[in-house]
């Protein structure tokens, strides 16, 4: 029996796609052509030699250094290589959707899943209050979604990595952004040069968190696959970012944009130690924040049990997504999804623990073309 066969004989018409995988095979390629031209301008400049031995190997100098791939066993890493070629693979025709922030968010509210309120959209400069009809005059649209929620995080539809992400605050007649105090005319002039872009509720994140770092919104950054076999998600890793003065008001981490990445145990609820990636490209590690010396290792995180339920739920409920980085933030009565990213940078996990000691993320991974 085949599925054809079938077909024909209930008459049902054939289910005929053309070029999908090629086409995907055909993003990879030109993901891979594209890191070898940034590896070309890289600043982490290794000797020839080791160079030549990581891209062997399929990995950028970044990640052979943030892996400390001359001591460790580079075949229990995810590569670049593999990440270029792959991942956009692994999603399909779905990358887009989870991709794409709004969208997201909507998928999220139909299935009761914890984000961030879509206060307002902007589309060519037109800032429509969500769901309700707000004319032409952005000024009295942006007054009136900042009278019902007077936090907003404005960011790309379409973008990652923070870019473009910015915070406007309305507290004591004050309005600010990213902490400048702004008049609501400047930022409606900000808004009129802006296109696919949302502003949601801003998250508050859980006291410990807030504890460690309050010049960003910490978040945990959760790896989920799907088991086929199983047939159900599974947490793959888990880690934890906090910002710094040089990364504020965000809490990025790679390039060395100032943020912190922390290990995560999943079993315990407890964070290990964090790595920061220096300004002159290595790693420094900490057991306690180096600017507000909180600890970090050994801190436990509350509702870190319900998050990593409810992300595994979140991920049964996009089963034609087997790769999914979720971006949460943790709070004082549960967490909220931010983000689900469908090629995430592997790096805020495998600086901790490679991906390829687990057997099943090596099981899972396998059926979308990793060798060995």
């Amino acid at each position: 029996m085949t599925v054809k066969n079938e077909f024909a004989r209930f008459g049902i018409l054939a289910n005929v796609t053309r070029g999908s995988d090629l086409e995907f095979r055909l993003r990879g390629l030109y993901y891979v052509i594209r890191s070898h031209r940034s590896e070309l301008m890289t600043k982490y400049r290794l000797p020839l030699g080791e160079r030549w031995k990581a891209w062997r190997h399929g990995f950028s100098s970044m990640s052979w250094v943030i892996y400390n791939l001359a001591e460790n066993n580079p075949a229990h890493y995810l590569s670049n290589r593999y990440s270029r070629r792959h991942l956009y693979r692994i999603n399909g025709h779905y990358n887009p959707i989870l991709g794409n922030k709004l969208v997201l968010s909507r998928l999220l509210a139909v299935h009761g899943l914890p984000h961030p309120e879509v206060v307002s959209t902007i589309q060519g400069g037109c800032l429509t209050d969500d769901g309700v009809p707000s004319g032409t005059d952005r000024a009295r649209t942006l007054a009136r979604t900042l009278k019902r929620c007077p936090r907003q995080v404005f960011r790309p539809t379409w973008s990652g990595m923070g870019r473009g992400v910015f915070f406007l605050k309305h507290e004591d007649g004050v309005l600010a952004l990213n902490g400048v105090p702004v008049t609501i005319e400047e930022v409606s002039a900000l808004l009129s040069g802006l296109d696919h872009y949302m502003a949601t509720a801003f998250a508050d994140q859980a006291t410990y968190s807030r504890r460690i770092f309050s010049g960003s919104t910490n978040t945990l950054r959760v790896l989920t696959l799907w088991d086929s076999e199983a047939g159900e998600p599974f947490i793959a890793a888990v880690s934890h970012r906090f910002g710094s003065s040089r990364s504020a008001p965000l809490d990025n981490w790679h390039q060395g944009r100032g943020g912190i990445c922390a290990a995560v145990d999943a079993t315990t609820g407890l964070l290990g130690k964090g790595v920061t990636l220096t300004k002159d490209r290595k790693l420094a590690w900490h057991s306690s924040h180096p600017e507000t010396g909180r600890p970090i290792e050994g801190v436990a995180i509350p509702g870190l049990t319900k998050c990593l339920d409810g992300l595994r739920t979140a991920a049964g409920r996009f089963p034609f997504c087997p790769l999914i980085g979720w971006d949460v933030v943790l709070t004082d009565d549960g967490y909220s999804i931010l983000e689900a990213n469908t090629t995430p940078g592997m790096w805020v996990w495998q600086v901790h623990t490679p991906l390829l000691i687990d057997p099943r993320t090596r099981r899972v991974l396998a059926r979308w073309g990793l060798r060995g």
